[in-house]
């Protein structure tokens, strides 16, 4: 966690560059050397800010986590009076966003995932924003599904936003379109015999 005192301008100049630097480098190549040089600071800076690229690395992910469910938010607003199926695609919407799908941002999302494996502290923030996403994708499920069900079905939705992120950032670009029309077809078969019920009645 960066140190009380950090000029406010400065957190976001190098969270932009340690995005940058993993763009070029990968997370092993993106030293607090090359991560300084890109910022225009000294290493030493982000050493005393933040402990060393680690810290300054968990910080960058807090950053992509907060944005992501800013947006989300920002989705969801929109569909207040609509049905699950579309509140569960807003939040499709939001992990398919223009930002969270720059190819910069793809992959420091990448490295984060393949580095919380190794580093409890990543390991944690992965695990908050699972959580965080499947609490969302529940809770609009809900609306139709018993909660058993909704947890199942989330847990399918979640997955297959994974999914299409991993297929698509090893494939060179993620089809924001594609990927959300798969997903919507998904959606189309589970919330149909809802449909029908409703029908029948």
């Amino acid at each position: 966690m960066p140190k009380v005192g950090m000029p406010a301008i400065r957190k976001p100049q190098l969270i932009e560059a340690a995005i940058k630097a993993i763009d070029k480098y990968g997370f092993a190549g993106a030293t607090v050397s090359v991560i300084g040089k890109k910022a225009g600071v000294s290493p030493a800076i982000i050493n005393h800010y933040f402990g060393g690229k680690d810290g300054l690395y968990e910080e960058t992910m807090k950053s992509l986590i907060r944005e992501f469910f800013d947006i989300l938010a920002s989705e969801a607003s929109k569909t207040k009076n609509q049905s699950a199926q579309q509140k569960v695609m807003a939040i499709v919407s939001a992990g398919f966003s223009q930002s969270q799908t720059h190819p910069q941002v793809v992959k420091a999302w990448m490295g984060f995932w393949a580095s919380a494996m190794h580093k409890p502290s990543l390991f944690r923030l992965q695990n908050v924003y699972s959580r965080r996403l499947n609490t969302a994708l529940v809770c609009a499920l809900k609306e139709e599904f018993a909660p058993q069900k909704a947890r199942n079905i989330a847990l399918t939705v979640a997955a297959l936003i994974d999914g299409m992120w991993l297929r698509g950032s090893l494939a060179g670009g993620i089809d924001k379109t594609t990927s959300a029309k798969q997903i919507q077809d998904y959606l189309d078969l589970v919330f149909q015999p809802q449909v029908e019920t409703l029908l029948t009645h």
